[in-house]
């Protein structure tokens, strides 16, 4: 993935790197008619308030660790956050979503925890959708948990 970017490629300085906003939650996104880009919640971001939810320009460069701790796209430098599995994502996308829509704080769960448990119940007691959803996703979530051990 190694693009120009104003002819700039290769690891970010660190001066680069630590004024470089966060993407958490990050997955790279591939449509089929554009570049691929980075889709997340953005955290000190100058145009972006902490928490939206949205993608980046598109992606010139990534890190090659495991995992990746920086991206470079069109616009910028991001620090790369936390990732989390498909299912895991959706259950966190779905509860930062209704604590938008109830004006709560960004980040961490009811109770102030990292507790999927708890995001899950947060969702169901909302229930933003039909039960039918809810159950695949904790079944999807419940299937990544046994693969990941």
């Amino acid at each position: 993935m190694n693009n120009a970017f104003d002819g700039v490629t290769g690891r970010p300085s660190e001066a680069e790197l630590a004024d470089a906003p966060t993407l958490t939650g990050w997955m790279i996104e591939k449509p089929s008619d554009s570049k691929p880009w980075l889709y997340g919640w953005f955290i000190s971001h100058p145009e972006i308030l902490d928490g939206d939810h949205g993608h980046t320009s598109a992606l010139v460069e990534m890190d090659d660790s495991n995992p990746p701790t920086w991206a470079r796209t069109e616009s910028r430098v991001f620090r790369l956050g936390a990732w989390y599995p498909p299912a895991e994502r959706e259950i966190r996308y779905w509860c930062e979503k209704l604590r938008q829509r109830d004006h709560l704080t960004f980040g961490g769960t009811p109770g102030g925890s990292d507790d999927i448990e708890q995001m899950i119940e947060f969702i169901r007691e909302r229930r933003p959708f039909r039960q039918q959803k809810l159950i695949r996703m904790v079944n999807a979530y419940r299937e990544e948990q046994t693969r990941r051990r």
